[in-house]
């Protein structure tokens, strides 16, 4: 709850996930999109005295302008993990007036630690992917238009059709297996 607020994200408690959404487990393999499947990236050097503000800036004009959500509807789906050694689900939040993604939001539930984001965010629709990671001497912000469309991707997902990471998913959560094939067949 403290990092959420500290982010300045409030989770949106009457959303209900719709059928066919990327599989969170699958968008782990999205750094490694190639930029010729419409990847945008902005890279940020750990060292520079103006991070805090450039990281969030960068973060928040490639989030508006990709279309992961708008300046009058500012709700977008984040992946979060149950706990230790389970799979990820998606989880509907609203950005707030005052918000901190890449420092304060990266120390905890965005990341490893400040300037250390590890997350993967979705638009509400599914179309739009925006997704950060941390680097030897640099942090990446991405996003990615039509994630159906890009192979790394759809190769990942056909990968986790066969159910090998199925008992990772909580019982009461669609298979992974079964989750990654409705994906793929609805694109």
């Amino acid at each position: 709850m403290e990092s959420r607020t500290a982010a300045g994200l409030r989770i949106v408690e009457e959303w209900t996930a719709p059928d066919r959404l990327v599989p969170p487990t699958v968008i782990g393999q999205a750094p490694s999109i190639p930029f010729e499947d419409g990847r945008v990236e902005v890279l940020r050097d750990f060292l520079d005295p103006l991070l805090q503000q450039k990281a969030n800036a960068d973060w928040y004009r490639l989030a508006v302008e990709g279309g992961l959500f708008s300046e009058t509807d500012r709700r977008f789906l984040i992946a979060l993990s149950p706990g230790r050694d389970r799979l990820s689900r998606w989880h509907c939040v609203e950005l707030q007036s005052e918000w901190d993604i890449m420092s304060k939001g990266a120390d905890g539930l965005l990341g490893s630690a400040p300037y250390r984001p590890e997350f993967s965010m979705l638009s509400l629709d599914g179309n739009v992917l925006c997704f950060a990671t941390t680097w030897e001497y640099a942090i990446s912000t991405s996003v990615l238009k039509a994630p159906h469309r890009s192979h790394v991707l759809r190769h990942w997902a056909e990968g986790l059709t066969d159910g090998s990471m199925d008992d990772m998913g909580d019982p009461n959560d669609l298979p992974l297996s079964v989750a990654a094939r409705r994906w793929l067949d609805h694109h």
